[in-house]
């Protein structure tokens, strides 16, 4: 498979980080989690996709996105709770369950917008005109070139010792 362009590699990347910290923000504050400073939010989601643009060449595969997702949704969780100055949770089966949720909804969401954008992209490049191959050489290519005549003489007249003064006066 051909790599897509890097503009459409470069949205994909934002994406999975745009949906993957949106998502851990509110499985985390959703599961008695503490809303955290919008700063560290956009940091860590500019983090993330970052961290995606290294699977950026390949085609998202659920796996892949498990790993980028799952990744993504532990280490927002460990960011967003060293952010708290008290991080104690009443129940923490339902922060696990809340992230598990938001890990699982984002890869399907994810999944089944790469294979669309990149089955969207693959025809429209279908129709688009290519580039003609270039045939292999079957014959030596003559190419004209004019005929060079005698070199001009340059006369001994025309030279002269003007330059800049020697000294000022």
């Amino acid at each position: 498979m051909t790599p897509p362009p890097v503009p459409l590699r470069r949205v994909r990347c934002a994406a999975v980080g745009v949906v993957t910290g949106a998502l851990a923000v509110f499985a985390h504050t959703g599961a008695d989690g503490r809303l955290p400073d919008a700063g560290l939010v956009f940091s860590l989601v500019a983090l993330l996709t970052w961290a995606t643009t290294g699977f950026a060449r390949h085609e998202l595969t659920p796996a892949r996105l498990l790993a980028l997702v799952g990744g993504g949704q532990l280490a927002m969780h460990f960011v967003l709770s060293l952010a708290e100055s008290r991080h104690e949770h009443a129940d923490p089966s339902r922060m696990v369950v809340s992230h598990v949720v938001a890990t699982a909804l984002t890869i399907a969401v994810l999944a089944v917008a790469e294979r669309t954008v990149l089955t969207v992209a693959r025809a429209v490049a279908a129709v688009l005109p290519r580039r003609p191959a270039v045939l292999p050489a079957s014959a030596p290519l003559v190419v004209a070139t004019p005929a060079h005549g005698p070199a001009a003489t340059v006369s001994p007249d025309v030279l002269s010792w003007r330059g800049p003064p020697a000294e000022q006066v």
